[in-house]
């Protein structure tokens, strides 16, 4: 009979063990369906996937704006060549009208030095004339 009582006892003991046993080998992994894994699963891999994009789109923006800023130091750069080329241009346009000026002047001069040495040989030869005529 004892050995029915400690065996009643044991099996009783037993079972309060497994049951205890179960509640503290319980996690919430255990505890959670499928639909509620695959659920965390791609919440996480939504959420590494948008950092993931918000890097490449702040990094696009970074490169956009450094972009902008290289062009228009370019742009300023090659305003400036430009400004610089038509100011050489417009130097070298007014010098050469000066030039022309001038020569086209010292032509006029000579031309009209030539019209008179003309018009007084003209009349030299048009006052000896009148002498041989008169004589």
């Amino acid at each position: 009979m004892l050995n029915t009582i400690v065996s009643s006892t044991r099996s009783a003991v037993s079972r309060a063990s497994l049951v205890k046993a179960r509640a503290i080998h319980a996690t919430p992994a255990a505890t959670k369906n499928v639909v509620e894994k695959v659920s965390e699963v791609a919440d996480k891999v939504n959420k590494k996937v948008g950092k993931g994009l918000a890097s490449a789109i702040e990094k696009g923006e970074e490169a956009t704006q450094s972009t902008k800023e290289t062009l228009g130091h370019t742009a300023e750069k090659i305003k400036g060549q430009t400004d610089q080329a038509s100011d050489a241009v417009r130097q070298k346009a007014e010098h050469a009208s000066n030039v022309a000026g001038e020569k086209t002047e010292r032509a006029s001069d000579l031309a009209g030095q030539k019209v008179n040495e003309a018009a007084t040989g003209a009349r030299q030869t048009k006052e000896h004339l009148k002498k041989e005529v008169t004589k």
